[in-house]
């Protein structure tokens, strides 16, 4: 099939190597040149926008919850959404968006709801600076020395005169360097930070309300209803993650604003239906499929993956065929094409070897194979032929683990159903060899 031309894709491999980063999800003017829409209807983004829209014209205060596999998309989408809305005339007029990943700000192999209100302290001043808009210090004043108090014996005592250097700064620094030094917002916080955190969740209503003060605020300094968008929440542990949603959930949902909040696809299943998750509206980014339940090819999809190489990368560095094999390969994982996809471009330029083939391909594939095979055990092959065979996954103890490490994918087609992950299909089927035929 003829493809258009696209202006930016990559001619050369060393241009292509960078024009396929799989770690940093897409941005900025990346989103014009690469992005690749899902089809018409699969993805509820469009509704969530359109919820925003009515939510803003009534002043709502929804939370809203966007779940996914990782490496599915969920954060370019997220990008997209908020760049509409800033091309958007209703919602660009009305809604003041703070947009940030928590990853750049907190450690998230320890994260509970005291490092994510100061986080969002940190965003918002962080988009007030972007904008060149002034914020009265009171507020950040008033939250740097709450803290001060509620800590004070502890840090006197354990922090001495690095304490004092804090002191001596003002407004947004002196908090920032605070949350260091007390561990609040610290990477690896370690005893310090627990004994902060035991100390400020004593007062936490106090807390949420100093939080609130700041969303006020600036509601009133724009004039504009706000948005609040935490990405990569979705990359917490799993008692991190339970911890942020249930047990610290009323913090997130009774803040003063419209939000939205990255999920564990797994927390689904965790939680269920618990009442943790009443108070928001949940939102699924789905896989590409590219294969149906009964293993039949989807090529709607895997037309779309194909573009969105073919946006990177031009076609002439492909022999036919080549990357709707990997796309397959991948079972819909974005990430996973796109790494396939540079690792195929380093392996050529390394080589020199003139075009992506079924060479690099299955040199590439091995690679992929090995991340996988390292940590899975004969006890996971007996649980992952048991999932193959039925298309389910419902144990929650499952879940977590094999949905958070993509050895088993989640697919919709009006209901859900799960299959494992090509490669690991491959490795179900080297180590079993009759697998495929009792499935």
């Amino acid at each position: 099939m003829a493809r258009p031309p696209f202006p930016h894709s990559a001619h050369t491999f060393e241009e292509a190597y960078a024009n396929t980063d799989y770690r940093l999800p897409l941005r900025d003017e990346q989103l014009d040149y690469f992005y690749v829409a899902r089809a018409s209807g699969t993805s509820r983004l469009e509704v969530l926008k359109q919820a925003l829209s009515l939510g803003t014209a009534k002043g709502l205060d929804t939370k809203f919850l966007v779940t996914g596999h990782l490496g599915c998309g969920k954060s370019t989408e997220i990008n997209r959404l908020v760049k509409d809305i800033a091309t958007q005339e209703d919602l660009r007029e009305n809604l003041f968006v703070v947009s940030y990943s928590a990853s750049d700000l907190l450690d998230l192999q320890d994260v509970d709801y005291t490092d994510i209100a100061f986080s969002i302290v940190a965003g918002v001043y962080d988009r007030l600076h972007e904008l060149d808009i002034t914020f009265s210090s009171d507020t950040i004043e008033k939250i740097t020395e709450w803290i001060s108090m509620e800590v004070e014996t502890f840090t006197s005592t354990t922090l001495g005169a690095e304490i004092e250097l804090a002191g001596g700064q003002v407004g947004i620094g002196r908090l920032l360097n605070m949350m260091n030094l007390i561990g609040i917002n610290i990477r690896g916080g370690g005893t310090r930070g627990k004994e902060v955190r035991r100390l400020v969740k004593k007062r936490a209503p106090e807390l949420r309300d100093l939080v609130n003060n700041l969303l006020e605020e600036l509601r009133e300094l724009t004039g504009m209803s706000v948005l609040l968008v935490i990405d990569d929440l979705d990359k917490l542990r799993k008692d991190d993650a339970v911890r942020v949603f249930r047990e610290d959930g009323p913090f997130l949902t009774l803040l003063n604003c419209m939000a939205i909040y990255t999920a564990p696809v797994s927390m689904m299943y965790q939680l269920g239906e618990s009442p943790s998750f009443e108070k928001y509206q949940r939102y699924a980014v789905p896989m590409f499929k590219v294969a149906s339940h009964n293993g039949s090819a989807e090529s709607g999809d895997l037309d779309r993956l194909v573009e969105m190489v073919y946006r990177r990368v031009s076609p002439e560095l492909f022999v036919p065929g080549i990357i709707e094999q990997m796309a397959v390969t991948c079972g819909g994982v974005v990430r996973h094409l796109i790494k396939m996809v540079q690792d195929s471009c380093l392996y050529c330029q390394t080589f020199q070897h003139p075009v992506i083939d079924a060479e690099a391909y299955s040199w590439v594939l091995e690679r992929l194979k090995q991340d996988y095979s390292r940590w899975l055990g004969r006890a996971d092959y007996e649980i992952l032929k048991r999932i193959h065979q039925t298309k389910s996954c419902h144990d929650a103890e499952e879940a977590w683990e094999y949905l958070q490490s993509l050895c088993v994918l989640e697919y919709s087609n009006g209901g859900y159903w799960y299959d494992l992950h090509p490669v690991v299909q491959m490795l179900l089927g080297e180590r079993t060899p009759n697998a495929e035929e009792s499935a």
